[in-house]
């Protein structure tokens, strides 16, 4: 019989360790700037004798999750939030929050590529930087970096943390392509416990038109649109872009939207967690489906069970 356990260690003025949990949920998502964890503790909670909650804003945080005490690494970031009643409820954030404090270094460029842009923030993280990506001419005035990241989404390059050997390194781009071989495979009959919410979909007739959007030196703008006329509209917005570049930028984005495969997302049991673009093989009645990249996964813990909510991306091989 599979006993759930779990390990919280919280650091602050002191250190806390916590092995019950009433209910966790985490939520990774590649098409957010920050990873969220949302802890309810236990009613009853002995702090040596404190009469008031001792956690604190800021205070590190580590969530390892597992059955039968074979834990495996779920959550590190900071505190964001106390919760003032009981049962007490703890909202974490990952890295990002660390990036929410730090100020920018105000620079401005003529020409600059969104390597350098981020490499000039003298960042206190590791940087991957997926693809090559001009941005033109670009004047940082965001306050902080966490600012900067998310002005940079609001025009197509997504920002996030992964961790890789237990150290959040910091993605950044359009598309995020990395090797195609599948880490885990999931299939109905044995390890998908509800598949309710995937469904095919043909790129041949998803109707999808992007906008691209360049604004020159000179104010002027200069747009692009690539897709079907009649198709969903997206726009995108770039700075000091050509027109072979813009029109590049926008193809990229209706590769990374316009696809074959299946969409949608599916539950599995919390065995082995599941990170963001992590990839993963699918069966559906024992029939291959193929291989996704992961866009989000939401991993619940509690009183229900242990279980992950995971949202497909990009189909990426067979």
């Amino acid at each position: 019989m599979y006993r759930l356990t779990a390990k919280v260690e919280i650091r602050g003025a002191k250190c806390w360790q916590l092995d019950k949990i009433t209910e966790l949920e985490i939520t990774r998502d590649t098409e957010k700037l920050t990873d969220e964890c949302r802890l309810t503790l236990p009613k009853k909670i002995k702090w040596d004798n404190e009469t008031e909650i001792p956690i604190q804003r800021g205070d590190t945080i580590q969530i390892w999750l597992g059955y039968n005490d074979d834990l495996q690494p779920a959550f590190t970031g900071y505190v964001r939030d106390v919760g003032a009643r009981t049962p007490v409820v703890i909202t974490c954030e990952d890295e990002m929050f660390r990036l929410k404090q730090i100020r920018t270094q105000k620079k401005s460029y003529r020409n600059v590529t969104l390597d350098t842009l981020l490499r000039d923030q003298n960042l206190p993280c590791p940087i991957e930087v997926m693809g090559e990506h001009h941005l033109g001419q670009y004047r940082v005035t965001a306050e902080n970096i966490a600012e900067l990241l998310g002005h940079l989404q609001e025009n197509g390059i997504r920002s996030f943390f992964c961790y890789e050997d237990e150290r959040a390194v910091l993605y950044s781009g359009i598309l995020f392509e990395r090797d195609n071989r599948p880490t885990q495979v999931f299939g109905t009959g044995t390890n998908i416990i509800d598949d309710q919410n995937l469904e095919q979909q043909k790129a041949e007739n998803m109707r999808l038109r992007i906008e691209a959007i360049s604004l020159m030196p000179n104010n002027r703008k200069l747009k692009v649109e690539v897709g079907d006329e009649d198709g969903d509209r997206r726009t995108l917005h770039a700075y000091n872009l050509k027109e072979k570049e813009l029109k590049t930028w926008a193809e990229q984005e209706m590769k990374r939207l316009k696809r074959d495969g299946l969409t949608g997302h599916f539950t599995t049991f919390g065995y082995k967690l599941v990170d963001k673009l992590d990839v993963i093989g699918l069966k559906t009645d024992g029939k291959r489906q193929g291989v996704y990249q992961v866009k989000k996964n939401i991993i619940k813990y509690g009183t229900n069970g242990f279980r992950q909510e995971i949202t497909l991306g990009p189909r990426i091989g067979e």
